[in-house]
C-alpha cells in the first residue's frame, strides 16, 4: 500500500471512530438523564397557609389545626380549587415534626420535612419554606395564610394571659425553645416575597403598628382585631375564596363575618378588617400631622379597647374612635378621616366580642401614647409607626 493510500485509509478510521465516539458520547448524556428537569407549570394562584400549632392550638383539648386541615381537605375534594389554584400548608404540630404538603383532590402530598431544631418563628425557616413551596408551586400570584396565636406588635409585655409573662406578637412555637416572632421579623422575613395578601388567622393583628410594618409584603391584609374563637377562619367555605384567581378580599373577609354570625360559630366574636396597605404612607402623614401639634388624649377621654381585662391583651384601642376625639383642627380631622377610609377599605364586626361593646369598631386598632412613660413600654420604641409618626409628638417624646 502506498505512502498516500496509507494516510487516506488512516484518515477514514479516524473519522469513523471519531463519529462512533461522539455517538456513543451522546447516547450516555441520554441514558444518564443529564437534561434538565421539567419546570412545574405555573398555576394562578398559590396558597401557603403557615400553620404554627406546636402550641394550646394544636393540642390535645383543642386540636384546632387538624380542624381546619380537615375543613380544608373536604373543600378541595368538593371542586374548591377550581380556577386551577393550589393550597399548600406548612405544618407545625405539637406532636408531631413540622413539615410541607400540598392538599390535592387525591389527598395530601408531601413536599418537604424540617427539623424542630429551628423554630417556625425564625426569619430563616419562614423564608425557606416560602422558597421551597414556590419551587414546586409557581404561581401568578401567591396567597399567605399566618396561623396561630397572635397579640399584635408589642415585644414584651406583662401578660398573654392576666398571669403569664411572655413577649407578644405573631405565633406562638414551643420547640426547641419557646419562640414567638416579633413583628418586625416578619416583616423582615416576608420582605423579599410578593404576596397578594396576607390572611391573619389568629387573635390581635389588625393593628396600625401591624399593618404599617407590614406595608411592602402584600397590598392587602385581612386580619382580626380582637380574639377570635379557636376555629378561626371556616375554612370550608372560604378555602375557594383564597384560591381564586380572581381573588376577592371583601368576599373573604365577609364569608368569615358571616360564619361568626351564624348558629355554626362556637362564640359569636368576631371583628375583621381588610387594609389596603397602599395607602398607609397617606395615614402616616396625616397621622403624622396630627402628633406635631403635640395632641394627646384628654384624661376625660375612654378609649374602646379591643381587648378584655379577663383575657388575652392586646393594649390596643379603636383608632378611629382616639384620633377623632384628640384636640385638634377639624380640617385635620378631615384629612385624616380620607386617609383612614382609603386604608380601612372593608370592616365588621358583631355587636360584642368576648363581651366588648363593639358599637364604635372601625376596623384598626392603636396603642394610645400619652405620656413618655407610654412611649416606653412594650418594645413601642422599636416600632415603625412610633420611628414614622408617633415620635412626632413633642409630648411624648422624652426620653426616660
Amino acid at each position: 500500500m502506498s505512502p498516500i493510500t496509507l494516510k487516506m485509509s488512516l484518515n477514514i478510521r479516524y473519522t469513523f471512530f471519531a463519529t462512533a465516539f461522539l455517538a456513543l458520547t451522546a447516547l450516555a448524556s441520554c441514558s444518564n438523564n443529564d437534561e434538565p428537569d421539567p419546570q412545574p407549570a405555573t398555576t394562578p394562584t398559590t396558597v401557603l397557609v403557615y400553620m404554627v400549632a406546636d402550641n394550646s392550638l394544636g393540642a390535645e383539648y383543642f386540636r384546632s389545626d387538624e380542624g381546619n386541615l380537615d375543613q380544608m381537605r373536604t373543600a378541595v375534594i368538593n371542586g374548591a380549587l377550581k380556577d386551577g389554584g393550589r393550597i399548600l400548608v406548612y405544618h407545625d404540630g405539637s406532636d408531631s415534626e413540622p413539615s410541607l404538603f400540598e392538599i390535592t383532590p387525591a389527598g395530601d402530598k408531601e413536599i418537604a420535612a424540617y427539623s424542630n431544631d429551628m423554630s417556625s418563628l425564625t426569619v430563616e425557616r419562614m423564608r425557606q419554606v416560602i422558597t421551597d413551596a414556590r419551587a414546586v408551586a409557581p404561581a401568578e400570584q401567591y396567597g399567605l395564610v399566618l396561623w396561630s396565636h397572635g397579640t399584635g406588635w408589642i415585644e414584651t409585655s406583662t401578660s398573654r394571659s392576666a398571669t403569664e409573662a411572655t413577649g407578644q406578637s405573631f405565633g406562638q412555637d414551643k420547640h426547641p425553645v419557646v419562640t414567638e416572632m416579633k413583628v418586625s421579623s416578619l416583616a423582615e422575613a416576608l420582605r423579599p416575597f410578593e404576596h397578594r395578601y396576607i390572611y391573619f388567622d389568629c387573635c390581635f393583628m389588625a393593628t396600625v403598628e401591624v399593618c404599617y410594618e407590614l406595608r411592602e409584603c402584600a397590598p392587602t391584609i385581612i386580619a382580626y382585631a380582637t380574639e377570635i374563637p379557636v376555629e378561626g377562619m371556616p375554612y370550608a367555605t372560604n378555602t375557594e375564596n383564597l384560591a381564586a384567581a380572581d381573588f376577592d378580599p371583601v368576599k373573604t373577609a365577609s364569608t368569615t363575618m358571616e360564619y361568626y354570625v351564624s348558629d355554626k360559630a362556637s362564640n359569636n366574636s368576631c371583628a375583621i378588617a381588610v387594609v389596603d396597605t397602599k395607602g398607609l404612607e397617606e395615614l402616616a402623614a396625616a397621622t403624622r400631622e396630627i402628633m406635631s401639634t403635640g395632641a394627646v388624649a384628654e384624661s376625660t377621654y375612654s378609649p374602646v379597647p379591643f381587648f378584655r381585662n379577663s383575657g388575652p391583651r392586646s393594649y390596643t384601642y379603636d383608632m378611629a374612635d382616639y384620633v377623632r376625639n384628640l384636640p385638634v383642627s377639624q380640617s385635620m380631622i378631615d384629612r385624616w378621616n380620607a386617609a383612614y377610609s382609603a386604608v380601612v377599605i372593608h370592616s365588621a364586626s358583631t355587636p360584642q366580642s368576648y363581651g366588648l361593646n363593639m358599637s364604635k369598631y372601625s376596623g384598626l386598632g392603636c396603642y394610645i401614647v400619652r405620656t413618655p412613660e407610654d412611649a416606653s413600654r412594650y418594645g413601642y420604641r422599636n416600632q415603625a409607626w412610633w420611628n414614622d409618626v408617633v415620635s412626632y409628638n413633642p409630648t411624648v417624646t422624652t426620653t426616660l
